[in-house]
């Protein structure tokens, strides 16, 4: 069976399906967005300097499995991986009440 581009549902939907099916998806959508957040803007940033997750990891103080992991997105980071982050301006951490976000800095 062949379908076209146009018959594909986007990825929004099928997440949005998802959502409202399955529960335990949900929890778990929810329990990994902030390690989907930082893996965004972790792999966005390496992409824009372009820099290979070893060199990216040099400039971090890290070795190349760290970068890896996060960029997974599937552990959520430690405080102190943010705060390394941050520093370095990858990326701008704000915990609320509400929840957390993360935006990822502009590269020079």
């Amino acid at each position: 069976m062949t379908m076209k581009v146009s018959e594909l549902k986007s990825h929004d939907s099928v997440v949005g399906e998802r959502r409202a099916a399955d529960p335990a998806y949900v929890a778990e959508v929810d329990r990994l967005a902030l390690a989907n957040a930082v893996s965004v803007a972790v792999v966005a940033q390496r992409a824009q300097r372009g820099l290979t997750q070893s060199q990216f990891a040099a400039l971090l103080g890290w070795k190349q499995p760290q970068v890896a992991r996060l960029e997974r997105g599937d552990v959520t980071p430690s405080v102190a991986t943010l705060q390394r982050l941050a520093r370095a301006g990858v990326l701008v951490v704000h915990v609320e009440q509400d929840g957390t976000v993360v935006e990822q800095r502009a590269t020079a």
